[in-house]
């Protein structure tokens, strides 16, 4: 199937509820048809669904044996890459005026504020909302007194607040049908990406194989900016370009402070339900080049 359906839900439709008819009629046309002899696995990939209220229920009432993988990036680096990849859109402006109560504005702009903006804005949120369980963004729910209390965060740092949407998941889907991978780590070399796909491989039931893991495949030039900056397809050129070491000292803090009380909820969730850790090795070069808070 295509990238991205977003058939169960997404960012923009947190609680979408399909009926039987939109399942069998318009998602799943969209894939091959398998038999089961021929041992093989179908799927989508769509980011948007672990933002989705509905999407566990729904998904499970449908196809109870389903299979999910989520791969989490450092929220810091993984919130600068979106922003880029939205300039390149011209949809930034769009994504900030979204919220879950409106409809998503049609018209692409130039007028995108930068980044640094943003993070401003954040460091604003961190001393006038009080609490992170009180922040919001584009995808949830909210009052008019955490509006009032300048609680809402843009979504490009909003969406890696991982813990609040994850536990959602983790407390539907059964252990044995949702693989958790760090996408830090089996990004970090051709061994890491060859045992990650090693690990898919045997989640989803297939026989071994030697994966082509040695060129990236989303590198269209404008979209790119996922992983790097200059459309290159080759794994080890973009390895070598960090987007966090983009980012201004400050601006690297201050994510890194407002992400602080979230992975450490992750953390704390990943160990409740069996999962390897991986917040620890999250920016922990760039946090020590931060300022310790007294």
């Amino acid at each position: 199937a295509d990238k991205e359906l977003t058939f169960w839900g997404n960012f923009f439709s947190p609680k979408r509820r399909p009926s039987r008819d939109d399942v069998m009629g318009d998602y799943l046309p969209k894939f091959p048809k398998i038999s089961p002899s021929d041992f093989k696995v179908t799927g989508e990939a769509t980011p948007g669904y672990l933002y989705c209220l509905t999407c566990p229920t729904y998904i499970l009432k449908y196809m109870p044996k389903v299979r999910l993988i989520f791969t989490l990036r450092d929220p810091v680096p993984r919130a600068y890459s979106e922003y880029l990849n939205k300039a390149a859109d011209r949809t930034v402006v769009r994504y900030l005026n979204k919220r879950i109560d409106n409809k998503m504005e049609k018209d692409l702009s130039d007028a995108a504020p930068p980044f640094s903006a943003l993070v401003a804005d954040v460091a604003k949120t961190m001393a006038s909302c009080g609490s992170p369980n009180r922040t919001f963004s584009m995808m949830d729910e909210y009052s008019d007194e955490m509006e009032e209390a300048g609680c809402y965060v843009n979504p490009f740092v909003g969406e890696g607040r991982y813990v609040r949407y994850l536990k959602l998941w983790l407390g539907m889907v059964p252990r044995r049908q949702l693989l958790l991978l760090n996408f830090d780590s089996w990004t970090a070399s051709a061994e890491a990406a060859q045992e990650a796909m090693g690990r898919v491989a045997a989640f989803l039931q297939l026989a071994p194989f030697s994966f082509r893991v040695d060129e990236a495949h989303n590198t269209h030039a404008n979209r790119s900016v996922h992983v790097d900056r200059d459309a290159a397809s080759d794994a080890d050129a973009i390895k070598g370009q960090s987007v966090e070491a983009q980012l201004p000292r400050r601006d690297r803090c201050v994510l890194r402070d407002f992400f602080a009380p979230y992975n450490a909820a992750l953390a704390g969730l990943l160990a409740q339900h069996g999962y390897e850790p991986m917040t620890e090795a999250w920016g922990a070069s760039a946090a020590a080049d931060c300022p310790a808070k007294s």
